[in-house]
C-alpha cells in the first residue's frame, strides 16, 4: 500500500499551487479587470459555485485521505471496517463461510462513488455557465452592433454604443475563462483524485478481505471459532 496520506499531499501541493497563481492574478488586477468587465455577472457566479464545491471536494478529500490511513493501520474502524462487517454478517445469515463479495463490493464502490459525482456534475455547470456567459456577451455586442448602424454618424452614440461592444466582449471572454478555470482545471482535478483515490481504497479494501478476513471466517467455520467472533 502507498503512503496514506498522499492523497492530502497531492491536494497541497495542487492547491498552493493554484491560490499562488490567484495571488498573482489579485497583484496584477486581473482579478478586478473580469469582475469590472463582466457586466452580467456570471463570473461572480460561477466564483461563489466554485468556492462552495472547492470546500466540498476539499472535505471529501481529507474523509477520504482518513479511511486510507484506517485501512493501513489495521481497519479498526471507518468504512472498510464496515464492509468486513457486512462480509461476517452475510457469511453468519448465509450459515457458510465461502462468501462471495461480489455484490458488496460493488455495492461499497457505489456508495463511496455517489457522494463525489456531483463535483464532477458541477465542474461541468460551470463550463456550461462561462459558455452561457460567452452566448450573452455577444448578443449584448451584436445589440451594440446594431445601434451603432442605426445611430448613422452621431459621435456620442456611436462611442456609447461601442463602449456597449467593448462590454459585450468582456463578459463572453470572461466568463468563458473562468468557468473553464475553475470548473473545467480546478474542480476536474480535484474530481480525478478523489476518483483515483476511492477506487484505490476500494480496491485495497476488498483485496484485504479476501486475504485476510475471508481466511479467517473459513478458519473459524472449521472450529477455531465463529464468524462473529473473527477480528478484523
Amino acid at each position: 500500500m502507498n503512503n496514506p496520506n498522499a492523497l492530502l499531499y497531492k491536494w497541497l501541493v495542487i492547491n498552493s499551487f493554484a491560490f499562488l497563481l490567484v495571488y498573482v492574478a489579485w497583484l496584477r488586477d486581473w482579478i478586478e479587470l473580469v469582475v469590472e468587465s463582466d457586466a452580467s455577472y456570471l463570473s461572480i457566479v460561477i466564483g461563489a459555485v466554485f468556492l462552495v464545491f472547492w470546500a466540498t471536494s476539499s472535505y471529501h478529500i481529507v474523509g477520504i485521505n482518513r479511511e486510507i490511513g484506517l485501512l493501513a493501520g489495521g481497519a479498526q474502524r471507518g468504512v472498510a471496517a464496515d464492509y468486513f462487517d457486512r462480509l461476517r454478517r452475510k457469511s453468519r445469515n448465509l450459515a457458510e463461510p465461502n462468501v462471495d463479495q461480489s455484490i458488496l463490493a460493488s455495492t461499497f464502490r457505489a456508495r463511496l462513488f455517489m457522494p463525489i459525482q456531483i463535483i464532477a456534475y458541477v465542474g461541468n455547470v460551470l463550463i456550461l455557465l462561462g459558455l452561457i456567459g460567452t452566448v450573452v456577451g455577444f448578443v449584448i455586442a451584436v445589440n451594440g452592433l446594431g445601434d451603432s448602424i442605426a445611430g448613422g454618424t452621431n459621435m456620442e452614440r456611436v462611442q456609447g454604443v461601442l463602449g456597449q461592444i467593448v462590454n459585450g466582449m468582456g463578459v463572453a471572454l470572461f466568463t468563458t475563462l473562468v468557468g473553464a478555470i475553475l470548473g473545467g482545471l480546478w474542480l476536474q482535478i480535484h474530481y480525478q483524485m478523489l476518483s483515483r483515490a476511492v477506487g484505490g481504497l476500494v480496491v485495497d479494501t476488498v483485496e484485504c478481505a479476501d486475504i485476510e478476513i475471508i481466511p479467517k471466517i473459513l478458519r473459524a467455520a472449521d472450529g477455531a471459532g465463529s464468524p462473529e467472533n473473527v477480528a478484523g
